[in-house]
């Protein structure tokens, strides 16, 4: 028993730290690490369960390792699942700017519903000082969606500096901005979107940036595919089509890190970075992003794990705010409010 006690635990172990870190790995060299990444929280479910059973039948040798390997996965494993049991406490003799990050999935346009969206109502009440969207304005302008009209005059009154781009992300600021101009930001991005803008928040200029990086193309038929791989008529076939997906987003993604990251090296101090990465903590686009500089609000104020994608029996969190700079976040949440098939990240910051 104790030899098979060792072995389970050495193997899951090695399981565990390789989610955790394979992230570092370039995916167009190799892509398994990427696959590994995405799967962290389960195999961190499943390597807890393997400690607890060590534990309860007096393997300590063999949970001590496990224990170990935890202890050297955390640095990744905060980043999925924080515990923040104290918040700071604001200063008085500073300011606070509230923030919000939604993919809207363009406000469910093509439902053909008259009924108020329910998402924009929820970003009305939120009443964050800058918000970012994403999937918001590929089709129509505001005033061209039936299901946001009731909610206008608010809007307007409410976010007097707005950005409406033809494409994909957009901006509801209450303080004036300038966008920024980067050849980063001028190339092709019919796949995938970044903008920033610099606004005149309280504390002094910030660098607002809002990605969309590409979708991992998983849709309603690959979920459908997932389900039935458990049949054994075309499994394989199946489990191709689906990786080879999952493949080619984390490798494009590759690039589009990069571009991100370029444009942050070219900014200042002051820097939020949010948005639909359409990747996890930890992965090697998040780690590519943020750098050596960059710290993620949910990891340093939030609290247990979470996810903001929630479609097709896949529950990942891929929307992320990024900081950098004077200033520190107060908190940070994610609401499951709306109609679109991502959650919204909320966060307070004092600078």
């Amino acid at each position: 028993m104790k030899l098979i006690a060792r072995i389970v635990a050495i193997v899951a172990s090695f399981v565990l730290l390789f989610a955790a870190y394979g992230g570092r790995v370039d995916p167009n060299i190799w892509t398994l690490p990427a696959l590994a990444t995405l799967a962290l929280p389960a195999v961190a479910l499943v390597a807890l369960v393997i400690l607890l059973l060590l534990a309860a039948f007096r393997q300590w040798r063999s949970a001590v390792v496990m224990l170990g390997a935890f202890l050297l996965a955390w640095p990744t494993l905060r980043l999925i699942t924080p515990f923040n049991f104290f918040h700071s406490s604001p200063d008085k003799d500073k300011h606070q700017l509230s923030v919000m990050t939604m993919n809207v999935e363009q406000f469910n346009w093509q439902d053909g519903d008259s009924k108020p969206s329910k998402t924009m109502r929820y970003i009305l009440d939120t009443d964050a000082d800058i918000v970012v969207i994403q999937e918001g304005l590929v089709y129509f302008p505001f005033e061209k969606q039936a299901k946001l009209k009731p909610m206008l005059a608010e809007l307007y009154e409410k976010y007097p500096y707005r950005k409406k781009h033809f494409y994909d992300v957009g901006i509801l600021s209450k303080y004036p901005f300038t966008e920024v101009e980067s050849p980063v930001l001028a190339q092709d991005t019919l796949n995938y979107f970044i903008k920033a803008w610099d606004v005149d928040a309280p504390g002094g200029n910030l660098r607002v940036v809002s990605m969309h990086l590409s979708s991992l193309r998983m849709n309603q038929n690959d979920n459908r595919i997932i389900e039935s791989m458990g049949k054994p008529s075309g499994r394989k076939q199946r489990a191709k089509s689906v990786l080879k997906k999952l493949t080619g987003g984390f490798r494009g993604h590759v690039r589009q890190s990069q571009a991100v990251r370029q444009l942050l090296d070219d900014s200042g101090t002051d820097v939020l970075v949010m948005g639909d990465m359409n990747e996890t903590p930890g992965s090697f686009a998040y780690r590519t992003i943020c750098g050596d500089d960059l710290r993620d609000a949910w990891a340093d104020a939030g609290f247990g794990p979470t996810y903001t994608f929630h479609t097709n029996h896949l529950y990942v969190k891929i929307d992320h705010i990024l900081y950098r700079g004077d200033m520190k976040v107060l908190s940070c949440r994610r609401d499951k409010k709306g109609e679109s098939d991502h959650y919204p990240m909320v966060a307070v910051f004092q600078r």
